[in-house]
């Protein structure tokens, strides 16, 4: 991948980027492949996913229907966008660093990352239950110390919450 241009996509470009499945489809083969792909690969795959079919079932005119579309509007559209880079020459196409921009909107990548959070706050939550219920069965264990364990097991949600705020603001 190459570098990262200093300017950052306005949210207008990556929303208008993203609004045609065609290119979002681009955009997450590319990134599962994470290696240059000529057009007329990229047009076979997004013509067969298009037509929820194997790539050897596909007609000729559904081939080139996909492939003058990406060459003539997708392609040209994510390069000026400095996402992909693409190499007429040799006829490959090559994600840029700045396609991390788009990758936060892209399906996957948003899953993955409130998954993490879930995870921390179901681990959180079993553990709380845990201490608490261990302290309140274990004798010698006064009600002080339950409800100091019951006070830091809130305090840590509510910490826990803070910075998951933060991070997503």
């Amino acid at each position: 991948m190459s570098n990262v241009p200093d300017e950052e996509l306005s949210q207008d470009t990556l929303f208008s980027l993203l609004s045609n499945p065609r290119r979002r489809f681009v955009l997450q083969y590319l990134n599962r492949v994470d290696t240059p792909v000529t057009l007329q690969e990229l047009s076979v795959e997004t013509a067969a996913w298009e037509n929820e079919t194997d790539a050897e079932n596909l007609t000729d005119q559904q081939r080139k229907r996909v492939q003058v579309s990406l060459y003539q509007t997708h392609i040209p559209a994510l390069e000026d966008a400095e996402i992909i880079e693409y190499d007429s020459d040799s006829g490959e196409i090559t994600l840029t660093d700045r396609a991390d921009d788009l990758n936060v909107y892209l399906h996957g990548d948003v899953e993955e990352e409130d998954r993490r959070w879930a995870m921390y706050y179901l681990a959180l939550a079993v553990t709380g239950v845990v201490v608490y219920a261990a302290s309140t069965l274990i004798a010698g264990v006064g009600e002080f110390w339950t409800t100091v364990i019951g006070l830091v097991w809130v305090l840590g949600l509510a910490g826990l919450a803070v910075v998951h705020y933060l991070e997503e603001k």
